[in-house]
């Protein structure tokens, strides 16, 4: 460490250990309403890991193979979802309580690091009070999905720790202690790689040893690791070239980061909560004016320990500051821990200011810095926690409905957008087990698509095959109100003839719409077809369906899939009739496995009030002397 000791240790052991609790005490009472929140959103993507999951060869491809973005996190996501779904099922608190128990470490060893660098108990837990405040945590302390934002640091700050510890003892155990949690480290955030960077800044700025060269040598085996990684990482998983993902080095990367260190000091939702914009602009540069005097007087005073905090602040951030179109304040839960200790050490040095006014300034920086992001950071939590009750109401009471009507088709009604995208959209159905499950049709008037969101296409159920399941007793239909769901099966099937006038005239009305998949549709589908699984159904070679006759100018839509290992030993050729008349022949080539294709529709065929499709396909699969032509998928006619 550079510059002069500071001692300020606390008096009593009860003193000691409030200091070393409080930071945790703090963290607890702040975000409290974090341990209710429930799963939401990319949660489901997760939980639906486990039913994936059907034999230990398994396990190898759902934890390591590229998920969103590219991204690889076999410990914070992946294996993390798996082993406590696994354990503990759909209840979320042992979710959370992992994330407090993690952020609590973090918390410990923020202070202890604060701690050695300015000897004083104080200063650490201002580092930890400072970090915790923070509204860019509140996600972290949410959201189990942003569980890597929390996991992460306790890895970088465990091998920081043991680093030191190597340094101060020269033990080699420390060493290579820190090199496996290094190692580990990458499979929770790409952001590990960082790590390195920030060993060096501390051996430059703050080692009080004097062994830097030595300290610095024995990083270069970690600094070549992190490039290893990142160049398979990178092979393994590109990099996205479009979208919010793609990666642009430019002058915008400096608008983000004066954006970034905007948030860093005023909630990003301060404005949203009813707090003044002029007392916003006011707190943002009274804390900018403040770190800045700090800063410049270490600098002038050559007390270089004030850039490790920096250090650490723009290290941990430079991985983000190339995604222009992807701007999240959680981002930020890693690089604050550099403004914590920057806090902490800032206070250390006014109290032992020759001037008290230095004093004044430094508790007024901090308590105007926590009278700005407490209040939000509560008012997030609970808007976090309130966003997700829905949610788990609709899951769990879908859950029910299916254990109470396990051989009918589930119809839901009163849906939200803001619900859809939060859950169905999500794929929390299927993650919760609940399948053949769908909405009323109409549904899709009241929700808004994303291209991230399941089709609307196939979880809206069509008129026609509804008003043939009510007649044949095949669903159950119930309505989302409030918080719960409410069973309005013979409401909604003695409506039938409002909710659909046109099609009531007619004695069975066909579809002009077909989900393969849905068992509800096997009315319509010939004796070839195989059963449904899983939301889609093979076919043989051959295959028809019926569907509602076309109309001049309609063409049919048909959507599928090919395993990939069978579009690697051929090209697989689609030929399509209908009423006898061919429409066409397509061929579907490696490494396109999901197939979009449009036929015309003769005008010999329009206006008939229905049409025979068939489907060929060659050449086929055959296991266990069955079949396997293609899996279904959509069947359209469309304008």
């Amino acid at each position: 460490m550079t510059g002069p000791v500071i001692h300020n240790k606390p008096s009593s052991r009860t003193l000691n250990t409030l200091l070393w609790l409080g930071p945790v005490f703090f963290l607890l009472w702040l975000y409290r309403e974090g341990l209710q929140c429930w799963f939401i959103d990319d949660d489901f993507a997760w939980l639906g890991l486990l039913r994936q999951y059907n034999s230990p060869a398994d396990l190898l491809s759902i934890l390591f193979a590229p998920a969103a973005q590219g991204t690889i996190r076999p410990w914070s996501e992946r294996g993390f979802f798996l082993l406590f779904e696994s354990l503990f099922g759909l209840d979320n608190l042992p979710f959370r309580i992992a994330a407090f128990t993690a952020m609590s470490a973090n918390l410990l060893l923020i202070a202890w690091l604060t701690r050695r660098l300015t000897n004083s108990a104080l200063a650490g837990c201002i580092a930890a009070v400072v970090w915790t405040a923070n509204t860019s945590l509140v996600t972290a302390m949410a959201w189990s999905s942003a569980f890597n934002q929390v996991l992460c640091p306790l890895f970088l700050l465990s091998s920081l720790a043991l680093f030191i510890r190597f340094a101060e003892s020269g033990r080699l155990v420390f060493w290579w202690c820190q090199l496996l949690v290094f190692v580990l480290g990458f499979g929770v955030l790409e952001i590990n790689v960082i790590y390195p960077a920030l060993a060096a800044s501390w051996v430059l700025f703050a080692d009080p040893s004097g062994k830097r060269r030595k300290l610095l040598l024995s990083l270069v085996p970690l600094f070549t690791l992190s490039v290893i990684y990142f160049l398979i990482h990178r092979a393994v998983a590109p990099l996205p070239t479009t979208g919010a993902y793609a990666l642009h080095f430019d002058r915008g990367i400096f608008r983000t980061l004066a954006l970034y260190g905007k948030w860093s000091l005023l909630p990003v939702d301060w404005q949203r909560f009813g707090h003044s914009p002029l007392l916003g602009k006011a707190l943002l540069w009274s804390s900018i004016a403040s770190i800045a005097l700090l800063f410049a007087s270490e600098i002038r005073q050559h007390r270089r320990v004030v850039l490790f905090f920096v250090s650490w602040y723009l290290a941990a951030l430079a991985p983000i500051l190339p995604l222009p179109g992807h701007h999240t304040d959680y981002y930020l839960t890693i690089p604050l821990a550099g403004l914590g200790m920057l806090a902490g050490w800032g206070c250390t040095r006014a109290w032992h200011a020759p001037h008290r006014a230095w004093r004044i300034v430094s508790i007024a920086a901090v308590m105007a810095y926590l009278y700005a992001m407490v209040p939000v950071s509560r008012a997030a939590t609970h808007w976090w926690q309130e966003r997700t009750q829905p949610v788990r109401s609709l899951v769990l009471g879908v859950g029910a409905a299916r254990e109470s009507h396990p051989r009918q088709v589930i119809l839901l009604d009163g849906i939200t957008s803001a619900l859809y995208s939060a859950s169905v959209g999500q794929g929390a159905l299927y993650a919760a087990g609940a399948d053949s499950v769908y909405l009323t049709p109409g549904s899709e008037r009241n929700i808004q698509g994303a291209p991230d969101l399941a089709d609307l296409d196939k979880t809206v159920l069509d008129p026609a095959v509804t008003l043939h399941a009510l007649r044949n007793r095949e669903v159950v239909v119930y309505s989302f109100a409030g918080d719960h769901l409410r069973n309005i099966t013979d409401v909604y099937g003695r409506s039938a003839s409002v909710r659909f006038p046109a099609l009531n005239q007619i004695g069975d009305p066909l579809p002009s719409r077909i989900d393969a998949g849905n068992p509800l549709c096997a009315w319509l589908l010939g004796p070839s077809w195989m059963p449904s699984e899983s939301g889609v159904r093979w076919m043989p070679e051959k295959a028809t369906v019926r569907i509602a006759g076309p109309k001049a100018g309609n063409k049919l839509l048909l959507e599928g899939f090919f395993p990939e290992e069978q579009l690697k030993e051929a090209p697989r050729h689609l030929v399509v009739s209908a009423d006898g008349v061919a429409l066409g022949d397509s061929q579907i080539t490696d490494p396109e496995s999901t197939f979009r294709r449009l036929f015309d529709i003769p005008p010999s065929i329009a206006g008939r009030s229905a049409v025979d499709i068939e489907i060929r396909v060659y050449p086929v699969a055959r296991k266990g002397g069955q079949e396997y032509g293609v899996v279904f998928g959509k069947i359209v006619i469309v304008p």
